[in-house]
């Protein structure tokens, strides 16, 4: 069961990270993931960015959860916590890692997967036109990409 708490957890912080990053990170904490476009469209790299913030606000629930299901010796808790730090892991190793070469680690993959999700990132960044802009999540994204 607790495996399953991982997985569907994992699965379910795409959702989160999709709907943070549309409504919140582009509503009303823009002034926070503002530096992160920007750095993206001039092509200056910073070590770190305001946009960094944002780990700590899905960081600080998994610790809690982490430290509480300890404490009360509940798997179930330690679980969810786990699953939300692999997708925290995930997302810094493609987001930060792979896509926007914060780290310089696995510069030029040819995986197919990881090309469509750099140009569905591309596009986000780099809008052609208003859909593109939409492109909000990480790990799941329109098959155009693909081609």
């Amino acid at each position: 069961m607790t495996a399953i708490l991982v997985i569907v957890s994992f699965l379910f912080m795409e959702f989160v990270a999709w709907s943070n990053h549309k409504y919140i990170m582009h509503g009303f904490m823009w002034k926070f993931h503002k530096d992160h476009h920007v750095s993206t469209t001039t092509g200056i790299k910073t070590i770190f960015e305001k946009n960094d913030i944002f780990f700590l606000i899905y960081a600080v629930p998994a610790i809690i959860l982490i430290i509480t299901g300890l404490m009360l010796g509940s798997a179930y808790p330690v679980a969810i916590g786990a699953g939300i730090t692999l997708y925290g892991f995930t997302y810094f190793m493609i987001h930060d890692v792979i896509y926007h070469q914060r780290l310089p680690l696995f510069t030029n993959s040819r995986n197919p997967y990881i090309v469509a999700i750099k140009r569905a990132h591309d596009a986000h960044h780099r809008p052609s036109n208003t859909n593109d802009f939409n492109n909000f999540g990480l790990l799941v994204f329109s098959t155009k990409y693909f081609k």
